[in-house]
């Protein structure tokens, strides 16, 4: 069985994720991210959205809900901005890792979730408009590659793969698939989670 890429490109259903070679750990991680993409962008914009309005002096609230719905926690603006560089902070000046493991673990397990996604934030979103990147330069004829680095957060010693826009495109098509038979993977925990 195969499915449509773009106009008369198929991809069998079987290709991805590429077991056994290089690109595998990489094609699980983008396929995982992207099966997330609505959640991730609406976390993203959330801290956005909170430096936004907290400069404006206007009210902001945002509902974090964990990607398995087991924690629910709503923040105002004043609340991300001071959790976020509280974090930052602590973690800048202590360079001791016994120190910041010590201080993350006294830290709420909700609110270390938030942080690290959205510490993260550059990867996923960079990792959406790569699909974009992808679209317009393929079809312009033009050479694109996207290396992928997988967050060290969440992913402890995977290396990273370069991809072609042909790539991102057939991984981004096959992610659609899986989401429109509701196979959806959920994301990671962050290495520190189980501290």
């Amino acid at each position: 069985m195969s499915i449509i890429v773009f106009d008369n490109h198929s991809l069998e259903l079987n290709k991805y994720p590429r077991f056994y070679t290089d690109k595998e750990n990489t094609d699980k991680i983008m396929i995982t991210f992207f099966m997330n993409e609505e959640y991730l962008k609406n976390l993203s914009n959330s801290y956005e959205n909170a430096v936004k309005y907290h400069n404006e002096c206007k009210e902001y609230f945002y509902v974090f809900k964990t990607s398995d719905k087991k924690l629910v926690k709503k923040y105002s603006a004043k609340e991300i901005i001071q959790l976020i560089n509280a974090i930052n902070e602590f973690l800048r000046i202590n360079n001791d890792i016994k120190q910041q493991i010590l201080f993350l673990k006294n830290i709420n397990k909700i609110d270390l979730i938030y942080y690290f996604y959205i510490k993260n934030s550059n990867f996923y979103m960079n990792l959406f408009k790569s699909v974009e990147q992808s679209k317009l330069l393929y079809f312009q004829s033009r050479d694109f590659t996207y290396n992928v680095n997988p967050p060290i957060d969440f992913y402890n010693n995977k290396k990273g793969s370069v991809y072609s826009a042909l790539e991102i495109m057939e991984v981004y098509a096959y992610t659609q698939y899986l989401i429109s038979n509701k196979i959806i993977k959920e994301l990671p925990q962050h290495i520190y989670f189980n501290l």
